[in-house]
């Protein structure tokens, strides 16, 4: 899979670009196959509502994270090379308000980092699909301070209930990723998203995000900087050619999946 010129464009105009992913149906399956077989415990954090860095489990989630169509694809929007960080699988919607990425994890330069939001089925209207404001992305960094706030998770209402104001101020319009199993979306650190609501709570919404850091930046995390920017090494999920090299240092999902059988 590629993308064209006019996507590039369209991405750097609404901050948010969906493609297909061109990951083979098996992985796709496989993902959830994987989820399922899970150790009693980390397959009940997923089932509350999300499980982080899986791919340690899973050659799957492992093999979207890394897909290589994907990063080329984000290499040719951003100009730099992507490095992938964290996987987060979901069973259902997470109705999350808005928000944007940078606020977990920001760059030095700003906007070095990305999302890429994977459908594991597909997503309707009433799945609580994301839901995000084209456009956002050219706003000015927001960090804690800058909202005048202490810099910390605790403060983390405070920038939601600013965040929706903004939202409001600006007259972003939402729009919702309804989009087919084996797509996927693109955003930018600073594009404003969410999780819509859920219109019937019956239906899952099986999805992978993994984000993604580029090469050449710093990076560091505002909900950890009182003082100074807490810098931090990301811990990188490692590139196809290294995991080949020494498999059994970065998985665990075939050991655990076999002592579930016992």
């Amino acid at each position: 899979m590629s993308i064209t010129a006019a996507d590039v464009e369209a991405f750097h105009r609404d901050g948010i670009l969906t493609v297909e992913s061109g990951i083979a149906p098996d992985v796709l399956d496989g993902i959830l196959a994987d989820l399922d077989a899970l150790p009693a415990a980390t397959r009940d954090e997923y089932l509350a509502g999300r499980i982080q860095d899986a791919w340690r489990h899973s050659r799957h989630i492992y093999a979207a994270a890394t897909h290589q169509p994907i990063l080329a694809m984000l290499e040719k929007l951003y100009g730099a090379t992507p490095r992938p960080f964290q996987t987060l699988n979901f069973p259902r919607g997470t109705e999350q308000r808005a928000h944007a990425d940078s606020i977990h994890f920001n760059s030095e330069p700003f906007g070095m980092m990305c999302g890429v939001w994977l459908a594991l089925e597909d997503i309707g209207p009433d799945q609580g699909p994301l839901v995000y404001y084209p456009g956002s992305q050219h706003l000015a960094e927001i960090n804690f301070e800058d909202i005048g706030v202490v810099p910390s998770y605790a403060s983390y209402p405070h920038y939601e209930r600013y965040i929706e104001t903004t939202i409001s101020q600006h007259r972003f319009e939402p729009l919702h990723a309804t989009i087919r199993k084996g797509q996927i979306v693109i955003w930018a650190a600073n594009v404003l998203h969410g999780g819509s609501l859920r219109r019937n709570k019956s239906l899952t919404r099986k999805s992978q995000v993994t984000h993604y850091y580029f090469a050449g930046c710093r990076y560091w995390r505002p909900g950890q900087s009182k003082r100074i920017r807490a810098y931090f090494e990301p811990d990188w999920i490692p590139h196809p050619s290294s995991a080949k090299r020494n498999p059994l240092k970065h998985f665990t999902w075939r050991v655990r999946n076999l002592v579930n059988r016992f």
